[in-house]
């Protein structure tokens, strides 16, 4: 009798090691996914950003006579476009790498096999994290690991405690 237990124990461990692992590899999956979207509209910002400037620099706005003055002016704001993409553009992959290696270090947490419950949004060095876990002791476990990561300074924990 208690063989059967053990065994059956055995197999339910299992199983769920199982659906743990697939949860993980779905969880890299969409990962991998929204980095290659943040990746792709970083692209695109950078190609409208570059077209920004060669239009002010050809001057293929509204006609305007070839004064040193005006093509300095041209210059000066494709100058100051191109600072403020650069820095849009480096705030959102800032963004989203931290958002990656938070969730990247819930998923390989014990008990965060799956992170689908939770979403992680950050603003500078501050992450909130939104969703419902299965403990009081889960809840305390994702603000600390989601502290130990590097360019994390703030964890908003709304995190709910599934009942």
């Amino acid at each position: 009798m208690l063989i059967g237990c053990s065994h059956a124990s055995k197999e339910e461990a299992d199983r769920q090691a199982d659906r743990a692992k697939e949860k993980t590899r779905a969880g890299a999956e969409r990962l991998r996914t929204d980095a290659q979207k943040l990746g792709r509209e970083a692209k695109q910002e950078a190609h409208s950003l570059g077209q920004n400037i060669d239009h002010a620099l050809k001057g293929t706005g509204p006609a305007q006579s070839g004064t040193t003055g005006q093509a300095e002016e041209k210059l000066r704001r494709g100058g100051e476009d191109l600072r403020a993409a650069g820095s849009q553009a480096a705030v959102k992959l800032d963004r989203a790498a931290i958002v990656a290696k938070v969730k990247a270090k819930l998923a390989s947490n014990v008990g965060f096999s799956s992170i689908t419950g939770i979403d992680v949004d950050a603003a500078g060095g501050t992450v909130t994290l939104r969703g419902t876990v299965a403990s009081q002791q889960q809840k305390e476990q994702a603000e600390q690991a989601v502290l130990a990561v590097n360019g994390v300074s703030k964890v908003v924990n709304e995190l709910t405690v599934k009942p």
